[in-house]
């Protein structure tokens, strides 16, 4: 070691200067540190190369100051010194390990026991850490100006470790020990500081080449090797170094990185959105064999902070990530799993709420709700309401909901369009009156209705300036990205769902297989969230003081709507029931549905058939009322078809009048109508003799005749003939004579 330190000290131009104590010894000191030629530089370099390549086999303690040369090598400006230095450390990683450090058995003390153990240990393992050292050297310090070396660095670094890895798992003393402390498991000591060296790559290169490369190979060789990971490497793995790359999320505008939310965009988009599929692919791998559900409470919290960022890019690709992960895994999952995703999702839907529509405006979302606070229990009891009286519970299984309200779906789908401007659309729905039966609005509160995790000073948008028409204020963008965020969620459900995939598809029979893994009280839950979306959405759509309070406080540039919200909301609901109820009515919806899906199904049919019968009784009087709206205006078919072109040519609908608005409206409510009368019909197939069908006819008489009439009256087709075909069947199987006098008129 001291007879190789010479050449460190004349790479750094340090002259060693010795002085003697009084005791006589003597001692080595530094001092000033002198330019050195490149030239000289060169020479001690290739003296040291040709060390290691002729004496590898007679080094000793002389690998650290050979490794600490390389090392300051990769300090050097010069590139021709550092390429030598690179291929110094290159050399020491690929030829000479063996020389560098070598395998033994040692007895270390377990944890949970007074008797010795033998255990696999690495002797030279230190040399082996400052071999990390120096290539990590080349990683981060030269991958600005040297990417060349930075990768080759990386790649080097990632060979050695599995190399060393590999021998430590071939030992015949090696035992994956979980009672042994994480110092003395040889599996900790190498590959632990490799993670460290490839994690620190990742968080401090600018290069993206170079940090890219350094993601990859660190999921790549957790991935390849986590089954022999302990539980105490899993840990310190995860908590230590994947999950901290995500730290900044926490609270960007604390964060170094990020000036502006476009930095936030740029780092998440270029790095972070890797590393998000990264972890969702490793917990897809290793869940439940070597990560438990605590670990999966840790990467739904992961996701939620990453898609509570008030970013829109940022929303959308959380959300996709919690798609990914629900779709990758929903096999695997128990109830406790599930309990776990659908309280995440409801934590979502709950923070997002936009109520700030209504404070901001002076109002009181409390007050205009009459709230209805209900809880969606994930532990495994049953949900509850809470209100001013005690309700009790309607079944062991779920609870009953108050009335719900309209559903729509948009032509083309809400739920495929989740920007800016389909946000709040300036699509005016507030001129549809609402039925006579309000209801009041369920709100689910599961986790609570913050989330702290959320900075709660949002960086700003760079080059952003506040205008006159509020379209660039705080509240503005804070708002409209919360109402981003709902369609985002209720995207994601319809998606999970196949509300909007025709059958027969691979799309499709993923949603049947997801939806045959969901128990209904977790269905009821995800209800919950869906039924609280669109409420909210219609009480603010009914209420146009508010809305016009907000444009002249200059909050909003124009009147908003949350029409989409509403409308894509209440389209996945409805997707839902209908599949809960065709099982619950023995109408096989796909035939590999298993017995004790239906079975279950069956035990709260009179829920899901009273929840369906509320809504299709509300999409029914919103399409009728939508269209009288309209011919109140204008009882031509000529002008009705007219105004019709007009609002598919002009983009900014918040100019348009009130007949034209309806006819908007009036169109979201066309797709939900069309599949609610396919439901029906449906029906007839059930074994049991007709009685579901003749039960939604019953039911639904009144409304069946007013809408075939007032569709007529507009020329629409589809829903015409879809009334037809309803009213047909029931004219055939329950010989009622008015059905056939209806569809002759």
């Amino acid at each position: 070691k001291e007879f190789l330190r010479p050449f460190a000290d004349i790479l750094e131009g340090y002259i060693p200067e010795t002085s003697s104590p009084a005791d006589g010894s003597s001692s080595r000191r530094r001092s000033a540190v002198v330019a050195v030629d490149v030239m000289v530089k060169d020479m001690v370099l290739r003296c040291v190369h040709q060390i290691v390549q002729a004496a590898a086999l007679h080094i000793r303690s002389g690998w650290k100051a050979i490794l600490n040369v390389a090392q300051i090598a990769a300090r050097d400006g010069n590139d021709s010194i550092a390429e030598m230095g690179f291929v110094i450390a290159k050399a020491c990683a690929e030829q000479h390990g063996p020389q560098m450090w070598m395998l033994a058995t040692a007895r270390v003390q377990p944890t949970d026991g007074p008797q010795a153990v033998d255990v696999v240990s690495v002797a030279g393992i230190e040399y082996f850490h400052e071999l990390i050292d120096c290539l990590n050297e080349f990683a981060v310090g030269a991958a600005t100006r040297r990417p060349r070396f930075a990768l080759g660095a990386i790649d080097t670094l990632y060979v050695a470790s599995v190399a060393l890895g590999k021998q430590v798992l071939a030992h015949p003393s090696y035992a994956k020990a979980e009672n042994i402390s994480l110092d003395d498991q040889p599996l900790y000591r190498v590959w632990m500081p490799v993670l460290r060296a490839l994690h620190e790559v990742v968080m401090h290169t600018e290069d993206l080449e170079v940090r890219t490369r350094a993601l990859d190979a660190f999921f790549r060789l957790v991935m390849a090797h986590g089954q022999h990971f302990s539980r105490g490497l899993w840990a310190s793995v995860l908590r230590d170094l994947v999950f901290a790359m995500f730290a900044d999320l926490r609270d960007p505008s604390a964060s170094r990185r990020f000036a502006t939310v476009d930095d936030l965009e740029l780092w998440f988009s270029t790095t972070l959105i890797k590393a998000l599929r990264h972890v969702i692919a490793l917990f897809s791998r290793y869940y439940p064999t070597h990560l438990s559900n605590a670990m999966m409470s840790e990467v739904l919290e992961l996701l939620v902070m990453c898609i509570a960022q008030p970013s829109e890019v940022l929303g959308k690709i959380g959300t996709s990530c919690l798609q990914d992960l629900i779709r990758s895994n929903h096999a695997k999952w128990d109830d406790e799993a599930w309990g776990l995703v659908c309280g995440t999702l409801a934590r979502l839907f709950n923070w997002s709420q936009p109520r700030e529509l209504f404070t901001i405006a002076g109002a009181s979302w409390e007050a205009e709700n009459n709230r209805r606070v209900i809880t969606a229990s994930t532990n495994g009891s049953p949900p509850h309401v809470a209100d001013s009286a005690v309700l009790p519970p309607i079944s062991p299984a779920v609870r009953k909901l108050p009335n719900t309200q309209a559903y729509a779906a948009n032509r083309p789908s809400p739920l495929r369009t989740a920007g800016s401007a389909a946000s709040l659309s300036s699509a005016d729905g507030n001129d549809t009156p609402s039925p006579s039966t309000a209801p009041t609005t369920p709100v689910v509160e599961s986790l609570g209705s913050t989330m702290p995790i959320v900075s709660a000073k949002p960086l700003p948008r760079a080059g952003s300036t506040a205008s006159a028409a509020g379209g660039d204020k705080p509240d503005y963008l804070h708002i409209t990205l919360k109402c981003i965020l709902q369609l985002l969620l209720i995207q994601t459900l319809g998606e999970l769902f196949g509300a909007n995939v025709e059958g027969g598809g691979s799309e499709s029979q993923q949603a049947d297989d997801l939806y045959c893994h969901l128990s209904a009280h977790h269905l009821f839950i995800l209800l919950d969230c869906l039924d609280q979306s669109r409420a909210f959405a219609h009480r603010f759509n009914m209420n146009r003081k508010v809305r016009r309070r907000l444009v002249e406080m200059g909050v909003m540039p124009t009147m908003p709507s949350l029409l989409k919200q509403e409308t894509g909301s209440v389209l996945v609901e409805l997707h839902i029931l209908q599949r809960m109820h065709l099982d619950a009515m023995g109408v096989a919806y796909m035939e590999q549905v298993p017995r004790a899906i239906i079975a279950e199904r069956e035990t709260v049919a009179d829920e899901v058939d009273d929840r369906l019968a509320m809504l299709m009784r509300t999409v029914f009087v919103q399409y009728c009322s939508a269209i009288r709206i309209n011919s109140a205006e204008d009882d031509s078919d000529t002008e009705y078809r007219r105004s019709v072109q007009i609002v598919s040519s002009v983009k900014n609908t918040a100019d348009l009048s009130l007949a034209k608005r309806s006819v908007v409206v009036t169109s979201s409510w066309h797709g939900s109508l069309i599949a609610m009368l396919g439901h029906i019909a449906e029906l007839s197939k059930s074994n049991d003799n007709a009685k579901p069908f003749r039960a939604a006819v019953s039911r639904h008489w009144p409304e069946l005749v007013d809408t075939i009439g007032v569709a007529a009256s507009v020329s629409d087709l589809d829903v015409v003939g879809a009334v037809q075909r309803v009213l047909a069947i029931a004219g055939s199987e329950l010989k009622l004579s008015s059905a056939k006098y209806i569809i002759d008129e």
